[in-house]
């Protein structure tokens, strides 16, 4: 039951042993004791308090003193041969930049009853408690453990885990880490006294529902030299920059004199989210990203509100940007007591814009110009945010069928802004309740995904005052109404099933997209599976794509297509029919 590898990697494998894993792959093995139960409390505490420091020692006397705790518990499991049997699974991390073994990483099944560290040659064995008769080959065949492998320094495309599907008996099992990605650099101010630690924020650009936008990940403070790092990080485009800070020379901030701050610096040498370089990522690579604050002078804001009605002072979401352009790094405050937006801000010019949920939602946006002195900016007016109606129609003439009673439908409105202040995603309004229409929308723009309850259904159309959703986002403006949205439905959808060279093993990702450009209707699907189906699908002509990873297609960027025009199949689809197509997966950058 105790397993001795090359390289000092020890590891149980019993069962009973085995109730508990941690976060750390270094104190798996530690945390499975402690967390056994109390036939083994006394042994811990003896072992811990006398061999604590000695791992060889340590695992040789737990060993032997373990043997006859184990013994009976793990014999009496394979006695039952038909309810409890032991299996193995053997095989390999591997780094999948280089394809080389990674030795000492954690492999574990998911139910955390069994684990191994990697030799030196990345190889590891499990023994498996399974619960089946072993004897039935079609009850072995459906047996399936989920394995995952982590280890510092690595990460994969779900995560930090790698997984995978294996069956007992497999000698072959292959796993791959990522290797993580870095970014660093050091901020560097004019004069040493100017500021000694500095907030730097990442930003990740990344896809959902084939459209991309901007998100934060997370944010650090610098060293006293300066010094950043960002670790763990996975292939992709980032965005860096230093969050505002005020001047912290004594000599430089006077009682009642004016005040200097330095503020928000985008790498590289960028003063604005649009503007900055992005960062292009790949795994394993590290790169370096230097940022010199400059210095200025800021002045005092002031910006009355008007809110729709009269009522106690609520709190407000205030947004600054600058030159025009939509991104993070300025910051004001609302002042309920004067019912003002206020704080300071450096010269140049700014779109502020301000939110409200209590008691009803509602939206406002002014400009201001800070030019060598402080600003009473015009009144930034709140107006309620739209209330959407949608209204479902039905056209089943291609097909003899009669109307569907009450044809059921959720709408779906996502962001189409690159970046959003709400982050993960960005702002989603979907259908609450019976009444047909969508309640609280600000202003912005919108894309509209209609999904129909039944499975013979599909989207024929939708628009909104003659412009084809379909095919471009909704736009909702500041205080002003917009047409109902027109759904058309048509019966008998149809469906394609999709294999190829998909084992199972790892994430792939599916894309059905149409030939028309109608990106709004186009379908993405992903998982470790061998064998993929999209339904729900209108006639007509649609490219099949796979991809070797998670989903990452920007599908619904025309300039991000362009090269996968000659990629993958084009498969006619009528009404009803049922289509199967076989193609090889796009490995991923």
């Amino acid at each position: 039951m105790f397993v001795t590898r090359p390289c000092s990697t020890s590891v149980f494998e019993c069962p009973c042993l085995f109730s508990y894993f941690g976060d750390n792959g270094h104190s798996a093995v530690r945390l499975s004791i402690l967390s056994s139960g109390p036939a083994l409390r006394f042994l811990r505490i003896l072992t811990t308090t006398c061999f604590g420091q000695g791992r060889a020692l340590w695992a040789l006397i737990l060993a032997a003193l373990l043997l006859p705790v184990c013994v009976r518990p793990c014999h009496s499991q394979t006695a039952h041969g038909r309810d409890h049997l032991s299996d193995n699974i053997s095989g390999t991390v591997l780094n999948s930049v280089t394809r080389e073994p990674i030795g000492r990483a954690l492999v574990y099944t998911l139910d955390q009853r069994s684990a191994a560290f990697t030799d030196e040659h990345g190889h590891f064995e499990l023994i498996l408690a399974v619960t089946a008769d072993m004897s039935d080959p079609r009850a072995r065949a459906q047996i399936h453990e989920r394995l995952q492998a982590k280890k510092p320094g690595f990460v994969t495309e779900q995560g930090r885990y790698g997984s995978i599907d294996v069956a007992p008996d497999r000698d072959d099992a292959i796993l791959s880490l990522v290797p993580e990605a870095l970014i660093v650099g050091h901020v560097k101010f004019p004069s040493a006294e100017a500021a000694d630690h500095v907030q730097v924020q990442l930003y990740r650009r990344e896809v959902r529902n084939g459209f991309g936008q901007w998100a934060p990940q997370t944010s650090i403070t610098t060293l006293a030299d300066g010094e950043f790092r960002f670790a763990d990080l996975e292939a992709g485009e980032y965005k860096v920059f230093t969050l505002e800070t005020t001047e912290q020379d004594p000599l430089a901030n006077v009682p009642n004199g004016p005040v200097f701050g330095f503020p928000p610096r985008f790498f590289a040498a960028a003063r604005d989210f649009a503007t900055a370089d992005t960062i292009q990522l790949r795994a394993g690579e590290t790169v370096t990203a230097n940022i010199a604050p400059e210095r200025q002078r800021y002045f005092d804001v002031r910006i009355p509100v008007i809110k729709p009605q009269v009522g106690p002072g609520t709190g407000l979401s205030v947004s600054v940007h600058a030159q025009g352009h939509r991104g993070p790094g300025f910051e004001l405050g609302y002042d309920p007591d004067q019912n003002a937006i206020r704080g300071s801000l450096p010269n140049g010019s700014y779109t502020i814009e301000a939110s409200s949920n209590e008691p009803d939602s509602a939206t406002g946006t002014t400009a201001i110009t800070v030019a060598n002195g402080p600003v009473n900016g015009p009144p930034l007016a709140l107006t309620p945010n739209v209330l959407i109606e949608y209204n479902v129609h039905q056209d089943f003439s291609a097909v003899e069928s009669s109307p569907i009673p009450s044809p059921s439908v959720s709408v779906n409105l996502q962001e189409a802004e690159e970046f959003s202040e709400a982050g993960g995603g960005g702002v989603r309004y979907s259908t609450q309740s019976n009444l047909p229409a969508l309640s609280g929308v600000r202003p912005g723009r919108y894309w509209v995904q209609v999904n129909p309850s039944s499975s013979d259904i599909y989207v024929a159309s939708v628009s909104s005052g003659g412009k084809d959703l379909l095919a471009s986002p909704l736009v909702v403006p500041f205080g002003a109404s917009v047409p109902p949205i027109e759904i058309t439905l048509g019966r008998g959808s149809g469906e394609i099933e999709i294999a190829g060279s998909f084992d199972g093993s790892r994430q792939t990702s599916i894309y059905c997209l149409p030939v028309s450009g109608n990106v709004s209707a186009g379908r993405e699907t992903s998982g470790p599976y061998i064998k993929y189906s999209v339904g729900q699908l209108a006639p007509g002509d649609y490219r099949i794509l796979a991809f070797d990873g998670p989903p990452q297609l920007e599908y619904r960027n025309p300039a991000a297509m362009h090269s996968y025009e000659s990629k993958g199949q084009v498969v006619h689809l009528t009404s009803g029919q049922k289509a199967q197509v076989r193609l090889q997966a796009i490995e991923s950058e």
